[in-house]
């Protein structure tokens, strides 16, 4: 299934100038977007779904970058919390558009 218009648009905002997007990571698998320096690294998940966002949680998890960030629409950004907390990731949680991000810590 291709990427919705507001899934690209969310990843290469969240690359921005300079970055990468689809980027591989040592288990094969790719992260959404990472920053030019590799400081902020960025999963969008538009779907809603528990089980999607952990595996986009074990996916920030699994990349180097100090600073992670898990972009949900607003409606499931409660829901985001949850899976990060579950799958025991420290990050940022954002709305798509950015205006809307609180911080999850874990342990």
């Amino acid at each position: 299934m291709s990427e919705s218009k507001a899934h690209r648009n969310a990843k290469w905002r969240s690359a921005g100038r300079g970055g990468s997007v689809e980027v591989q990571l040592a288990s094969g698998r790719r992260l959404d977007a990472l920053s030019w320096d590799g400081t902020w690294a960025t999963e969008v998940e538009t779907s809603g779904d528990l089980e999607c966002l952990i595996l986009a949680a074990e996916r920030l998890e699994e990349s180097s970058a100090p600073q992670k960030v898990l972009k949900v629409p607003f409606r499931h950004m409660r829901l985001a919390a949850v899976a990060l907390r579950r799958a025991a990731v420290s990050a940022w949680v954002r709305n798509m558009h950015g205006s809307k991000e609180f911080f999850v810590k874990v342990g």
